[in-house]
């Protein structure tokens, strides 16, 4: 495939963003960023600040569009030495615009594509334009700091945040919803709910059994996707941006951009970052809902894949000490059991070692037959 040119449009790193870009404009945009390791510097920031942007934006709804143009009036106005820029406005609030302001095209046979950055680029419009940017990102900043200051005080809810480490930990939520919050996580909630919805934001891995509510649906916003049910118990897996979805009981729906699947009980479905894309696992693995149930069920499993649930499970470093142990087979049952304990039966089990070398634990031992 050719290789694209320089120069990246903006309206199609904002089609990229929002996930609205085709399968060609996506690949245009991923063998831009691998041509310069400024490009992908440079796309950051562009990033972080469309995300920021579109944090504002839910808090204070403001005509985006018409404050980006005024900013990029006021970089042309003071690009030419005999002009006289003015300071930018921003309109009074108005319908709700897009996550995130458009770069309209002028009016013109061609359409005009800029150098983000880097080769090709002129340094004092990167400037103005990162500096155009930061000005409108503020000045909605300030808009939405002066509406929450203005809200009457029975609308200002506290966000209040619960984090674990070592230990998993238990809460119950204003509407009477039970999370478990595995180790390393983090939940961020409302005080009390909106009369519409329930919202939360989880960064780790959690186990929800939700209070039916069918006028207020309940969401998870987790790495950029979104999991809404009713009422329903089920684990969501967001330690980076490739997140697991597994439904115990009760029925859930799975976004992320652009795409969405309806998961039952028993149904498991992951989304592949690097591929943009959500799949269906073939099975359940009952294992995902362990640091919830705290039994581990292990029926002729591949110890390559047990290694990988004992890591996943207790946060920890189990690895193999040579490629021959990965088609070892266990079947076993382990109910409330320490780490060190399974490693132990483990091991007897199928005739291994464990040695350790600090925190990491390895099996030594022949190999298996495939």
């Amino acid at each position: 495939m050719d290789k694209p040119e320089q120069p990246m449009n903006d309206d199609l790193l904002g089609k990229y963003l929002a996930g609205e870009a085709n399968a060609a404009e996506s690949e245009r945009v991923r063998q831009w960023l691998g041509e310069d390791e400024v490009y992908q510097q440079e796309f950051d920031k562009f990033e972080r600040i469309w995300e920021t942007a579109g944090q504002v934006n839910r808090e204070a709804p403001v005509d985006t569009d018409a404050a980006w143009l005024k900013m990029k009036s006021r970089m042309t106005a003071t690009s030419t030495p005999a002009s006289t820029a003015q300071a930018p406005t921003v309109p009074a609030p108005a319908t709700p615009p897009p996550p995130f302001p458009s770069v309209e095209t002028p009016p013109t046979d061609e359409t005009i594509v800029r150098p983000l950055s880097g080769r090709g680029a002129t340094p004092w419009r990167t400037y103005w334009r990162a500096a155009a940017m930061i000005a409108l990102v503020c000045t909605l900043g300030w808009l939405a700091f002066q509406k929450y200051l203005n809200k009457p005080e029975a609308e200002v809810v506290a966000i209040q945040s619960v984090k674990t480490t070592n230990q998993k930990q238990e809460r119950t939520l204003p509407d009477g919803t039970k999370v478990t919050l595995n180790r390393g996580s983090r939940l961020s909630f409302p005080q009390a709910f909106a009369s519409d919805s329930r919202e939360v934001t989880l960064s780790g891995e959690a186990f929800f059994e939700v209070t039916p509510d069918p006028a207020r649906p309940f969401r998870i916003k987790a790495q950029g996707t979104t999991v809404q049910v009713l009422g329903t118990s089920f684990s969501v897996r967001a330690y980076d941006e490739n997140v697991k979805v597994a439904v115990r009981t009760g029925k859930v729906e799975f976004t992320a951009k652009k795409k969405a699947v309806t998961l039952v009980k028993n149904e498991t479905a992951a989304f592949d970052a690097a591929e943009d894309t959500i799949r269906k696992l073939p099975k359940l693995d009952v294992n995902l809902f362990s640091y919830k149930t705290g039994r581990l069920e292990f029926k002729n499993d591949r110890l390559s894949d047990v290694v990988q649930t004992l890591n996943d499970v207790y946060q920890a470093d189990v690895q193999l000490a040579n490629p021959g142990l990965q088609n070892c087979l266990l079947t076993v049952t382990f109910d409330d059991e320490s780490l060190d304990h399974v490693l132990n039966v483990t091991a007897e089990t199928l005739g291994l070692r464990v040695r350790r070398e600090g925190s990491r634990a390895i099996f030594e031992g022949k190999g298996c037959a495939q």
